[in-house]
């Protein structure tokens, strides 16, 4: 009995009985050392803090992919199975009175409210409402849903927290700062236009000289990007385009400028594209916008075809002198093919009674920070910047189509032009900045992939309040249509009122049915005069259709992404989930908590 519990290596305090001879001085074979699982390195609270993105770059650094696939393809993430109360319909987003006392209209007859309990966008996060149907099981069950109402309008969750919107979500205030909100549609190409009509701002007998009472209400309004600051006004910095109601000028970067009107001429090439504008003199009664004024905006912009050939480096102005609309969209020359398709990197996260797509949005880009710098003057690139470090971080040329840097590339053949009370003022802004990736990109710390379109990337109408500042937006689509529409805006219920043969409206909102309107211009005609089908890039219309296409989008791409990860996990025969996922990090990094 003892001989079977003995140790077998003997030691002075272990000796074996049965050994007739000493122990051996002789020290054994060293003990194979415990293999320890190696301990995440964890970022001091110091360092979590200097990160302008918070504690979420260390959550979501895990997200990257376990299989590289021949093909471009969506990631899936490890994520709980949907709750029951996922694959009910979008509830409805509360809104509360503002407190203690309530803000209303200047007649008082309506109130503005503000929504709670929403996923709002944060810098690097962007959320997009989400719902689990059973008919997409490979893509673990969620695709994109939106709230009632169900029409284009300005988004809740795209919005600084302290902004306050009527019921219907066309009406915005603030009564803080600059804060700013931006549509829930977007243009990416062709010509698009949308009103904006002021309430409370600048007061109808002009601005006051002195103020009695504190600072005065403001508006300012335009087109922002995502990566534009929503505590900042349209027009802050490089990622947004505005017009201010005081003194009525274009604002990029924080610098005004004038109204031009492009010079024409017979010259083409670059002697075209030097030819100085012809500076706008706004009247009296044009120098401010002022309480009851409806201005309007019109976004021209190129095809995605032209816009993808500059992106990729690859733009020849020699070659590509037209706007891209007459070329088609299915051949690009070599190198500029790029990442045509719409990849959508997104992770269903819980908050609030709702679900949520997590997104790592766009992030400003170096190049882009030192173009909007105060101190950066782009007619003398050449003078050191006091500060700088180096002149590695200095611009060596102003942006242009074919800059090194593709964020600072610019769009030809885009433009800004504004009406006031239906009367053409003038072009704001010509030649602006592109948007496509690689233009617009996500933060790499937070393990997110580059060069991806996830299609909802372009340039958003923006809204911007200052103390107490109220707008109303016109998308174009409701069934009272615009409130004064410049003559060349076609497909809209005003010009269905006045239009001849007859034909279904589509304005979602309750317009009957009306007319088609008999397009001045033939959108089939190229530059040449030759026709070759029909083609809407050229025809300015309403930026409302964009939320019935973009909802068409996003179906048709939920359903690819499902069949993409059908065929990954082996088709009929695979098995649901078999081709693999990877770690989303539980998700909500930009998230508080959940209910």
């Amino acid at each position: 009995m003892e001989q079977e519990h003995a140790p077998m290596v003997p030691s002075p305090l272990n000796p074996n009985p049965a050994s007739t001879r000493a122990p051996s001085k002789t020290p054994g074979p060293a003990p194979t050392p415990i293999q320890r699982e190696q301990r995440e390195k964890k970022e001091s609270l110091k360092k979590r803090e200097s990160n302008p993105n918070g504690s979420a770059a260390s959550t979501l650094r895990k997200r990257k992919a376990n299989a590289v696939h021949a093909y471009p393809s969506p990631q899936r993430f490890n994520v709980p199975p949907p709750r029951p109360q996922d694959f009910e319909a979008p509830k409805e987003d509360i809104m509360v009175s503002h407190e203690p006392l309530p803000l209303e209209m200047p007649d008082g007859e309506r109130q503005l409210y503000k929504p709670i309990d929403l996923a709002e966008n944060k810098k690097g996060y962007r959320y997009q409402r989400a719902i689990a149907d059973p008919q997409f099981p490979h893509k673990q069950f969620y695709r994109c849903t939106s709230p009632p109402p169900h029409y284009s309008r300005l988004s809740f969750e795209d919005a600084d927290r302290y902004m306050h919107y009527s019921t219907n979500a066309l009406i915005t205030t603030n009564e803080k700062g600059w804060r700013m909100v931006r549509s829930n549609v977007c243009a990416r190409e062709g010509t698009l236009y949308y009103e904006i009509k002021i309430h409370r701002g600048v007061p109808t007998e002009g601005p006051a000289e002195q103020a009695v009472n504190g600072p005065q209400p403001h508006v300012r309004f335009g087109f922002a990007r995502r990566e534009a600051p929503l505590d900042a006004p349209v027009g802050f910095d490089g990622y947004s385009y505005g017009i201010s109601d005081i003194r009525f000028e274009p604002m990029h970067r924080s610098r005004p400028s004038k109204f031009f009107h492009p010079k024409k001429g017979k010259a083409k090439g670059a002697k075209a594209a030097a030819a100085a504008p012809i500076p706008v003199t706004l009247a009296p009664e044009d120098q401010n916008v002022k309480e009851g004024d409806v201005i309007g905006l019109e976004l021209q912009l190129p095809s995605l075809t032209l816009h993808q050939k500059i992106v990729s480096g690859v733009y020849n102005p020699a070659v590509d002198i037209g706007d891209g609309f007459d070329q088609p969209s299915a051949y690009l020359e070599p190198g500029a093919e790029g990442n045509l398709d719409i990849i959508r990197d997104r992770i269903p996260v819980p908050y609030k009674g709702n679900s949520y797509f997590e997104i790592l949005d766009h992030v400003p880009s170096r190049p882009m920070e030192i173009y909007t710098d105060r101190q950066t003057n782009l007619a003398n690139l050449n003078a050191v910047i006091p500060g700088s470090a180096a002149s590695k971080d200095q611009l060596k040329a102003p942006p242009n189509p074919n800059h090194e840097h593709p964020s600072l590339r610019t769009l030809p053949h885009s433009a800004l032009r504004i009406y006031k009370n239906g009367r053409l003022i003038g072009t704001a802004f010509e030649n602006l900045l592109a948007f496509l990736p690689p233009a617009s990109a996500p933060s790499k710390t937070m393990g997110a992939r580059e060069g991806f379109d996830d299609g909802m990337v372009g340039y958003f109408p923006a809204i911007s309040c200052f103390w107490g500042g109220i707008a109303e937006v016109n998308f174009g689509d409701t069934k009272d249509g615009f409130w004064a529409p410049p003559a060349h805006l076609a497909n809209t219920n005003n010009a269905r009122r006045n239009g001849a043969s007859a034909s279904a409206s589509h304005g979602p909102r309750g317009a009957g049915v009306g007319a088609d309107v008999e397009m001045t211009v033939d959108a089939g005609f190229d530059a040449s005069g030759s026709k070759q089908g029909w083609n809407p890039g050229r025809q300015c219309r309403p930026i409302g259709e964009r939320y019935r296409e973009q909802v068409a989008e996003d179906v048709v791409w939920d359903v690819v992404d499902e069949a993409d990860f059908f065929m990954q996990d082996g088709g009929f025969e695979g098995k649901v989930g078999s081709g693999g996922a990877v770690d989303g990090g539980g998700g909500r990094g930009g998230l508080k908590e959940e209910e």
